[in-house]
């Protein structure tokens, strides 16, 4: 990876789009949280993971991938500190690492609405692509959460939970209950640090073959994957650049940001 430099804009630290490994991602990213104090400018870092490979959430075991299919792929596998669950990376997922020093205004004693800013913040930005989407609300999460524990449904679900598009979160972007975006989070002393993925492009025949220990269970989760999450291409009609997106964040960001100002005055 090379040295990275960024852009001060309005008070936000911004890293230009970063292609490296996904290990050196999730590397960097802890090492700005790590390294973040108060009253430092908040951090915008993209990336882009190449080659493509397999992040498993922070629990997660690699028992839960099917050890034929990965070894035919010869996948490299990762695992971030957050939780949730499998996760493939590469040129269909965007990533966005934002790092908010202790004391950030953006940072609330409520884990759970520490998200809201930031899946709202996507909505608007897609919205200015011609995207329309929502952040899911906590209760409508938790109702889907909760089919995990009903006898006729938690089987499904725990199927479907292997992979992290599989499931929805408070505030994560959602067109009806098919996600676009995924959220986590990773708490610090030093501070905060959310992260997105973008779906670009949703793609479910390898996941679910990665995912699935047999025909019936990769068959399952082929079509159930597919009508869990959706692509920016699929919901705009075209292929949506990369450029884009984060321009369009980007801009909703120094809304934001002005907003904070003015509170503050």
């Amino acid at each position: 990876m090379q040295k990275k430099t960024y852009t001060l804009k309005n008070n936000w630290r911004i890293y230009p789009l970063t292609v490296a490994d996904q290990q050196q991602h999730i590397e960097y990213s802890e090492r700005l949280l790590a390294t973040i104090r108060p009253g430092d400018p908040a951090t915008l870092y993209w990336s882009l993971a190449e080659p493509a490979g397999l992040v498993l959430g922070f629990s997660q075991k690699p028992t839960v991938l099917n050890p034929t299919i990965l070894a035919q792929h010869a996948f490299p596998l990762y695992h971030r500190r957050a939780g949730g669950t499998a996760v493939l990376v590469g040129r269909g997922l965007l990533n966005l690492d934002v790092i908010l020093p202790a004391g950030h205004p953006l940072i609330l004693a409520d884990v759970v609405e520490s998200y809201r800013w930031f899946g709202e913040a996507w909505v608007a930005a897609l919205r200015l692509l011609g995207i329309e989407t929502r952040a899911i609300s906590p209760t409508e999460a938790h109702t889907q959460q909760a089919l995990l524990k009903q006898p006729e449904t938690r089987n499904y679900e725990l199927l479907m939970n292997r992979a992290c598009y599989g499931t929805v979160s408070p505030y994560e972007v959602v067109v009806g209950l098919r996600k676009v975006v995924g959220l986590d989070m990773i708490r610090r002393r030093a501070g905060s640090l959310l992260q997105a993925g973008v779906l670009l492009h949703w793609e479910t025949d390898l996941l679910a073959q990665l995912l699935g220990h047999s025909a019936e269970e990769q068959e399952l989760l082929r079509i159930g994957l597919e009508q869990r999450a959706v692509g920016l291409d699929t919901l705009a009609g075209r292929e949506v650049g990369i450029n884009e997106v984060i321009w369009a964040f980007e801009k909703v960001v120094v809304a934001i940001n002005n907003k904070i100002a003015l509170l503050d005055t």
